[in-house]
This record gives C-alpha cells, structure tokens and sequence, in this order.
C-alpha cells in the first residue's frame, strides 16, 4: 500500500531487516500468508556469504533428504535443498549465495537492495525505518541482518594491529611463512588449518581448549567436519591451550603478542583475530533489552522491549539453545510469522495451509521446555 506521505517510501505489514538465509526464508512465509512485506538489503542478496574466506565450507552438511521428510540442513524451506541445487555437501559461501538467489528468485521475494537502515523509530502502532533511501513505515519489524560483517574487537588490546577473520578473501593471499591466530573455535581452526595447507607454519592460541571438549550441540564444541579436518591436518599447527591473549603490540616490524600467562609470540606478519563476531542488534540496541550479550526475547522470539519486533537468525537465543545454524533458527520461522499473521487478522485456515508443511517437515520448533538450564539441546 502505497502511503500519500512523500516522505515515506512505502508502508508495508512487515519489513525484513536483511536478504541472508533468515531474511529470505522469512519472506517466502510472508509471501505465502499474503501479507504486504519487503526485504531491506543494504548490500546484495547472500552478501555475508559472499565475503566469507573463499575456502571456508559450511560446517553442517548438506544432504537431500526431502522427500522422507528430511530436509536438508542448510535450507530455508522445507522443499528447497542446497545440496540438490548445488551438488555439494559442504558448499562455500560463494556457492550458497546462489543457492538464496536462485530461491529469491523462483519465489518472487520482493527485496529492495542497496537499501541500508540507519534507525528505527518506535511509534504507536508502527515502525518508521530512515535508510539511506528515504523513510520506510511497517506495522511489524523482523530483524534478521545476521553478525558476520560486524567483528568482535573487544577482546583484548591491540585488537586494531590484526587481521580479522571476516577481512580475508584467500587464506593464499595471507603472506609470510609463519601466522599466529588468536581463537580456538570454529573460525580460529579454519583459519589455521588452510594456512597449515598453503604450507605456512601456524600458532593457533586458544583460550579453552576445543579439541577435548565434547558436547552433543556443536554450537558449543567443534563440529564433526571440522574434527575430520583435523585429523588429516599437516603437522604444522602448534596449538596452545588454554590461553587467553591480552594484548598485541607492533614493535620494531614486529609483531608481539602478550598472553596471560606471560607467554610471548612474535610475528613478521598480523595475527589473524578468530575471537567471534559482534551483534549486528547494536545498530538498534535501544529497541532491546540485553542478558549476557544476548536479545530477551519472548516465546515468540519479540523483543522484550519492543512490541511487534521480531528477531529471527544466530543471535536467538532461549534456554541453553543458541539457534546460531540454520537447521536450528528456521524452526522459528513459522512461530514468528503465525504471530505475526495473527495480529494482522489472516483467517485461520489460510495460517493452517501454508504452515502445515513446516510443522510436518521439522519446520517448527514452539515447545521450548528441552531448552531451559537443566538441559543441553
């Protein structure tokens, strides 16, 4: 519906904040309801996915399993698989990015790219959105803008001397014969097992110590893909654990990085920081209310704070359950937008028919009792 303010761009019911693999599964369940939406993409459709290192490979395969109700874990719709559309088990961020295009565009998602929000205004009974092309309004706001272009860089000190893992194209275009990396976690061992295969020796440092912890849920602990990796590394990685890195000077062309355990490494070239990503939430911290990082959110992934906005994608968080994979946030597609197809009066039958083949395809994940602090999911 167009709005005869001149000012505003466009009212919608629901503005998706964000075109990755939340913003369009999220978009195609819109579409299907019928309702008014867009997707607001500052850059292009998959760009987290884009920028990801050209060797780095999705952790959770990818495998087509549709037809027995099985959808591949890297969809974002229950009849979609990126490893029928790309033939890949593990593909790169490249390849999935054309697996989001492909799926935008065989659905008719309406996205509007080059599209960049620079605040949300919290108004009785809707949303102002100011971007960089004019005024955007909507009844409802899913926030669903990731964290991979937004680094951590609170970590320790010197933190501006490194190079982060999201500012790497090609671990081949990481110079020198030697590389000390800083995190042990998924990035931290990507990182310094493709430089371990372009024949660099490598110190990876980690504050834990990853390879001997074990958990059920590889949000917490290595995935199997990445212990694989492992297994058939060059024996060029010496791996130092349980050390936290506080600081990294650049001294006489060196650089010199500190540990708390007064530990020295030095280095001709910048470490590379694999400590984790930011929030992209901290753009609109205001409209959210924070526990140890995280969004509070209700059982229908609201903010706390702020009626009628909504989060989907890695930063949900309930319980124990860090939704940080897709096979885990794209259970929360439907919860959100049956609430939010409620509120804006879509018949109950039209809700049932377009939700029934995600509640019967592992789609939709409501009871969040298994992810409370008794219990891992």
């Amino acid at each position: 519906m167009r709005n005869t303010n001149n000012s505003i761009e466009d009212y919608y019911d629901v503005i998706v904040i964000g075109a990755g693999s939340a913003g369009i599964g999220m978009g195609i369940l819109l579409q299907n309801l019928g309702m008014s939406y867009v997707l607001l993409e500052k850059d292009s459709i998959g760009s987290s996915f884009k920028k990801w290192p050209k060797e780095t490979r999705f952790i959770s395969p990818s495998f087509t399993g549709n037809f027995f109700k099985m959808p591949d874990l890297n969809a974002v719709t229950p009849d979609t698989s990126p490893a029928f559309d790309l033939l890949t088990e593990h593909p790169t961020g490249e390849e999935y990015a054309v697996y989001l295009e492909q799926v935008a565009k065989y659905f008719k998602v309406s996205i509007s790219t080059g599209i960049e929000v620079k605040n949300i205004e919290d108004k009785k009974g809707g949303f102002f959105l100011n971007t960089n092309k004019g005024t955007y309004a909507s009844t409802f706001v899913i926030w669903a803008a990731g964290e991979y272009q937004y680094p951590k860089t609170d970590s320790f000190i010197g933190e501006h001397l490194c190079t982060h893992y999201s500012e790497i194209d090609s671990f081949t275009d990481v110079i020198g014969k030697k590389s000390i990396v800083v995190g042990g976690y998924e990035s931290g061992f990507d990182a310094a097992l493709n430089l371990a295969e372009t024949g660099k020796r490598v110190t990876l440092i980690d504050s834990s110590n990853y390879l001997e912890l074990v958990n059920s849920d590889s949000s917490y602990s290595l995935s199997p893909f990445t212990r694989d990796r492992i297994k058939k590394a060059p024996d060029s990685i010496d791996y130092f654990t349980d050390t936290k890195v506080e600081k990294v000077e650049f001294l006489n062309t060196k650089y010199i990085v500190k540990t708390n355990d007064e530990e020295i490494f030095v280095s001709d070239d910048a470490p590379i920081n694999c400590t984790g990503f930011d929030t992209s939430l901290k753009l609109v911290n205001d409209l959210f209310e924070f526990e140890d990082g995280f969004p509070l959110l209700t059982d229908i992934d609201e903010s706390k704070k702020t009626e009628n906005l909504f989060l989907v994608g890695p930063q949900v968080k309930h319980g124990n359950a860090l939704f940080c994979f897709i096979y885990k946030y794209r259970q929360r597609f439907a919860i959100v937008a049956e609430e939010i197809a409620k509120r804006n009066n879509v018949s109950s039958d039209k809700i049932e028919s377009v939700l029934n083949s995600y509640k019967n395809n592992n789609f939709y994940l409501k009871d969040l009792s298994c992810c409370d602090d008794e219990c891992v999911c």
